[in-house]
């Protein structure tokens, strides 16, 4: 896909990331099945994945696209080949979102209040690292303002929690 730079030289700007001074969300897109990706190509994307612990993943399959220099390549790589890695890809990512979740119970962040929820005293937000956060709360308008939110839970997508008055 022509990138400009190493695996090692990816992996050094993740890690400068990482020592950020305030929580971050590490997010990337992935495709499947680019013509020419052989199957160890795959086990690659496979163990970027194991290794930079990725927050959230946008991932497809290959599809040609119209003023793309992918369009001209021989797409050899079957249908079913590309729905296999991609669901193989998406679990894997699935396990790692929800691991990384679940070790922010616990912990406090601020949140800017996006929703109310159709259940009383439940609102939604994100968190400033972008991730989205569902919780409860006695107050009755807070749509648009930060509030300090304690996670109490978590699944591969949200976490849950309680807001920290």
């Amino acid at each position: 896909m022509q990138r400009t730079y190493s695996r090692d030289e990816y992996l050094g700007k993740i890690e400068m990331m990482r020592h950020a001074k305030r929580p971050i969300a590490i997010t990337t897109d992935i495709i499947v099945g680019f013509p020419g990706e052989t199957e160890a190509d795959f086990e690659e994307t496979l163990s970027l994945l194991d290794e930079v612990q990725y927050d959230g993943l946008f991932s497809f399959k290959y599809s040609p696209r119209p003023n793309t220099p992918s369009l001209a390549m021989n797409d050899p790589i079957l249908e079913e080949e590309k729905s296999r890695r991609l669901a193989i890809l998406q679990e894997k990512q699935r396990e790692i979102q929800a691991a990384r979740n679940t070790a922010l119970i616990g912990q406090t962040f601020e949140v800017l209040v996006g929703g109310k929820s159709r259940r009383e005293n439940q609102w939604s937000g994100y968190t400033t690292s972008h991730r989205v956060l569902n919780f409860a709360s006695q107050a009755k308008e807070l749509l648009g303002t930060y509030v300090q939110v304690r996670v109490t839970g978590a699944g591969p997508n949200s976490l849950v929690g309680e807001h920290a008055v």
